[in-house]
């Protein structure tokens, strides 16, 4: 199983469109094959920095995610919404053969 943790904050005037792009890519990215957890929430300190928690099966499902449209399109206009780099951490754990 693959965790992948992101944050990142809206650049000035933009956290509803980035709101927005996130809802979007989130509905669409919930369906993928190997999509566990898909969601994006709000920093309670901060409201404007935006947390990402994405759970895969695997590298392969996480792969294949990143070349559909919707994935495309996130990453498209989303340079434009935030401030700064988004910060990416990708967390290998072992399948405990539950629900993962």
């Amino acid at each position: 199983m693959l965790i992948v943790l992101g944050q990142a904050t809206a650049a000035p005037g933009r956290r509803d469109d980035l709101v927005a792009a996130a809802r979007a890519v989130s509905a669409a990215t919930r369906g993928d094959r190997g999509c566990i957890a898909y969601s994006f929430s709000a920093d309670i300190e901060d409201p404007d920095r935006i947390h990402s928690i994405e759970i895969w099966a695997d590298q392969a499902a996480l792969d294949a995610h990143m070349e559909h449209d919707h994935t495309r399109e996130f990453l498209r206009v989303a340079p434009g919404l935030v401030a700064g780099e988004p910060v990416m951490s990708f967390h290998q754990v072992p399948s405990t053969g539950g629900n993962g």
